[in-house]
């Protein structure tokens, strides 16, 4: 059984064909689709969704740069309405920080720690999102009182991967580990209980321009298999282990 940690099926490009998506990925055995929210429209799009199809469980919370195109009355906004909905989510995400993109790192910083505020207030995992601002993250989380933190496609070095691990954390792995190295190099730093699956559909794909959807996990699957030397159903037994307690105690 596999299960797929970020994606976002509520983006357009599904919006023709999420059905036949959602066949093709009970067909590759994928149980679980954890579809993360990036902004008020995609939160509600992802409760939506998650009420419609028993596979996809509902996570919330404002990508870094979409927050920042709010103001402060509509982030509080939104914040209220992810603790009004508590119930109905598995967890957080996707929050986090990003440099690539805004150098508003003060701004960024103070809603990322709302919402660990939040994560601990109601013991929710959180799926963090840290593009060139991995350093600042894990300093962060590192003060925090969170112990269930999956840390999204992950491009930090190897000292960060180790503070990681230090902390029992975990790292999800997208496909397009197939044709990456540093996914590769990451799998093979990393203990196996310490890994989990993705595959930030329809982003990351396996496959040159082919949009990404989570019965592709199945390659990620295959990869950790050939890197840790071990069998692919022990993979997927170990990785279902994985999800089970971060997301399921």
């Amino acid at each position: 059984m596999l299960v797929d940690v970020h994606a976002h099926l509520d983006d357009k490009s599904f919006n023709s064909d999420l059905d036949k998506v959602i066949e093709r990925s009970k067909k590759n055995n994928v149980v679980s689709i954890i579809n993360c929210g990036i902004n008020p429209e995609s939160n509600r799009k992802t409760l939506e969704l998650a009420n419609k199809y028993k596979i996809i469980k509902a996570a919330l919370g404002l990508y870094p740069i979409d927050a920042l195109k709010l103001n402060n009355e509509e982030i509080q906004k939104e914040i209220e309405f992810i603790k009004q909905n508590k119930e109905k989510i598995i967890a957080l995400s996707e929050i986090g920080l990003d440099y690539k993109f805004s150098k508003e790192n003060k701004k960024q910083k103070e809603i990322f720690l709302e919402f660990v505020s939040l994560a601990e207030k109601f013991s929710l995992p959180i799926i963090v999102h840290s593009r060139y601002a991995e350093k600042d993250i894990v300093t962060i989380l590192e003060s925090s009182k969170l112990k269930k933190i999956v840390f999204h496609c992950f491009n930090g070095d190897k000292n960060l991967i180790k503070r990681i691990q230090d902390h029992n954390w975990f790292f999800s792995i997208p496909p397009i580990i197939v044709r990456s190295e540093h996914f590769q190099f990451l799998v093979s730093e990393t203990d196996i209980n310490n890994l989990l699956t993705e595959t930030d559909s329809p982003y990351l794909s396996p496959y040159f321009n082919k949009r990404n959807e989570p019965s592709f996990v199945k390659e990620t699957i295959k990869s950790i298999s050939e890197i840790k030397k071990i069998k692919i159903p022990e993979t997927e037994e170990i990785i279902l282990k994985n999800y089970k307690n971060i997301f399921l105690k």
